[in-house]
This record gives C-alpha cells, structure tokens and sequence, in this order.
C-alpha cells in the first residue's frame, strides 16, 4: 500500500474527532489520535513527491473546525493550540519533513 492510499484508519479517526466536534462535542483524545495518526502519515510521505489530498483536507479541516467551533464549544476553546499543531505539522510535509525531524533542544544541521 503506496503511503498516498486512502487511509480508512484516518478516516474514522478524522470522523470521531472533527465530525463530532461539527455537533459541538469536543472529544479530545480523538483529537490527540488523529494528530498522532497524522504524524505518522507524515514520516510515511515526507519522501514522497506526491502528497494525499486527504492527509491536507483531514489536516486543513481540523484546523478550521477547531477555530470555528471555539467561541461556542468550551472544550474547543481550551485546546485552540491544536490549530497552530495542525497548522505546522502541513508546513512541515510541505517541505518533506516530519515532526520527528525537529527534536527541541537539538540544533539542525542540515
């Protein structure tokens, strides 16, 4: 299985993390999961010239929810950070890295 595969894994993690927040439930383990599982596509991809339009959607779109569903969802406002999480990890694939590539406190020498 090439790592620009549908993924149905993601796609039920994606369905209990973001669909649920849509309904104004915050589930933040399902959150946790899906960046995990997002993480793991990126050390998947990040040699790969070709990128899964669902890994940007799944990465786009929790994103937005998260942003757009904090004003209403209490739980949602708390974790806003996600959105930044989210937010680095589509510009690290978009310069072929993973977050296992930026380890804090270690300088990079490239």
């Amino acid at each position: 299985m090439s790592p620009s595969d549908f993924d149905l894994e993601l796609e039920e993690i994606y369905n209990r993390s973001v669909g649920q927040l849509l309904t104004d439930h915050f589930d933040a383990a399902a959150f946790d999961a899906l960046y995990l599982r997002l993480c793991e596509k990126a050390e998947l991809i990040k040699a790969e010239h070709v990128v899964s339009k669902q890994v940007l959607h799944y990465l786009l779109s929790a994103q937005q929810a998260v942003q757009s569903r904090a004003p209403y969802v209490h739980a949602a406002q708390q974790h806003i950070s996600l959105v930044s999480k989210f937010a680095m990890l589509l510009g690290l694939i978009a310069i072929g890295e993973a977050p296992s590539d930026r380890l804090p406190g270690v300088p990079r020498i490239v």
